[in-house]
């Protein structure tokens, strides 16, 4: 199973491990705070047993009728009177007496400090002991007879606990304050995936001051930049197209007009070279653009091959073509740019004038005799990369070649280039998972 360790997960799981703190230093601090207010009753007790008042001297015994006369309540409850007896036994066990009001501390593994005793200058033993946060007064008679009582006034002190309980409540405030101000995010996220799958006309209203909502609205402010552009590309791009692609319709028109002669079919030759020209860079604006998509379906690889070769025309018989019947999942028209750009280069770049196309398994090879290429294969893949490099000196503007390595890429189709024995060999790796 996989968890998702989102910002709003790693802040709850902070949140909780900083109220579960506060909730155990407060309830810690209160039990401390319950036995050192029943300790400051403690003296009552002493100063009550060390008085001559509460003992019959003559039978050298505490008194206990005046202990209940003045609040001390007699202990009923026989399961605490043990356990407070075990700790006043404890106490006991180190028979160091010392006359007047010097104690002996005992300290329980599990608890700070659980009680004090003393001995009178009579002999008799008393103590006061802290047991389940309420203090108790014990009484050891000459007839080894033990009372416990109960002191009285120790009140309850909840002042650690409204202190804590404060802390928790503004930490349980902070938190949904956090959460609140990191939840546009989601919508954020939201906007920026449809933003990326070419949807501009998106909204964004975030309200507040923090950095997240000045971020968000940041965003939005250059989607809406960057829509203006768009926007502004488009009409530029739809206006020069529109003035580039009259006059080459007028001239094909004008040549339509002449006589059949070897100037009429080089006119033709020149307004043809200048409309693929134009659609070339149509092409190149929309795959830099990202605006280009795929119709895939499942085709013969054959028929691909064959439309290409068709739209190269007489020059394809120049072409050798060995191809393996196979289907691959495609859209057929800029796969077939996409291969009849490769094998035009490879025609007019060949030293002798021929080209080869052959399909292995999940390969495809195109080869050539000539020259190799002059910058990595990588280099082509980004437009107007030869920065004004005349046409002889660089085998061409590359436009072909960028158009159809871009294509590959749409397809998930991975391509290499190597130069052997005065041959240039570009080999194309199929999808395997993209093809039956």
């Amino acid at each position: 199973m996989k968890f998702r360790y989102s910002l709003q997960t790693k802040i709850t799981i902070i949140f909780c491990v900083a109220i579960v703190a506060v909730c155990l230093i407060g309830i810690g601090a209160h039990i401390k705070t319950q036995r050192e207010s029943a300790f400051e009753f403690y003296h009552l007790a002493v100063s009550m047993a060390v008085s001559e008042d509460s003992r019959d001297e003559i039978n050298n015994r505490f008194d206990a009728e005046k202990f209940i006369n003045e609040g001390f309540l007699p202990l009923s409850d026989e399961k605490q009177k043990v356990g407070v007896l075990k700790i006043y036994d404890k106490l006991l066990s180190d028979k160091k007496r010392k006359n007047g009001k010097e104690q002996k501390h005992y300290k329980n593994p599990d608890e700070e400090r659980v009680g004090k005793i003393y001995f009178n200058e009579n002999g008799l033993d008393f103590g006061v002991v802290l047991y389940d946060n309420n203090g108790y007064l014990v009484l050891n008679q000459a007839e080894n007879e033990r009372i416990v009582f109960q002191i009285p006034n120790v009140t309850k002190n909840y002042t650690a606990l409204f202190i804590f309980g404060g802390i928790v409540l503004l930490l349980c405030l902070l938190y949904m304050a956090t959460i609140r101000s990191i939840r546009p995010l989601k919508t954020l996220r939201e906007r920026i995936k449809d933003f990326a799958e070419g949807n501009d006309e998106i909204e964004i209203n975030i309200r507040g001051d923090d950095e997240i909502a000045a971020v968000t609205n940041e965003f939005y402010a250059a989607v809406k930049k960057i829509r203006a552009f768009r926007q502004a590309r488009q009409l530029f791009l739809r206006n020069i197209m529109h003035e580039f692609k009259t006059p080459i319709m007028q001239g094909k028109l004008s040549v339509e007009m002449l006589e059949e002669s070897a100037y009429k079919r080089s006119l033709e030759k020149v307004f043809i070279r200048q409309e693929n020209l134009l659609n070339k860079f149509i092409s190149i604006e929309k795959l830099s653009s990202g605006e280009l998509g795929l119709d895939i379906h499942l085709y013969n690889l054959r028929d691909i091959i064959d439309a290409s070769l068709d739209i190269i025309g007489e020059r394809a018989s120049n072409i050798r073509v060995k191809i393996e019947d196979k289907k691959v999942y495609a859209d057929f028209d800029m796969l077939a740019i996409a291969i009849k750009n490769l094998l035009d280069n490879a025609l007019l770049y060949s030293s002798d004038k021929k080209a080869y196309i052959g399909a292995i398994g999940d390969e495809i090879f195109i080869s050539n005799s000539g020259k190799p290429l002059e910058f990595p294969l990588e280099e082509y893949k980004k437009p107007f990369f030869m920065q004004g490099k005349k046409q002889k000196e660089s085998r061409g503007l590359g436009f072909g070649l960028f158009i159809s390595l871009n294509i590959f890429d749409l397809h998930n189709i991975k391509t290499k280039y190597e130069y052997q024995n005065g041959k240039s060999i570009f080999t194309l790796y199929l999808n395997k998972d993209a093809d039956i």
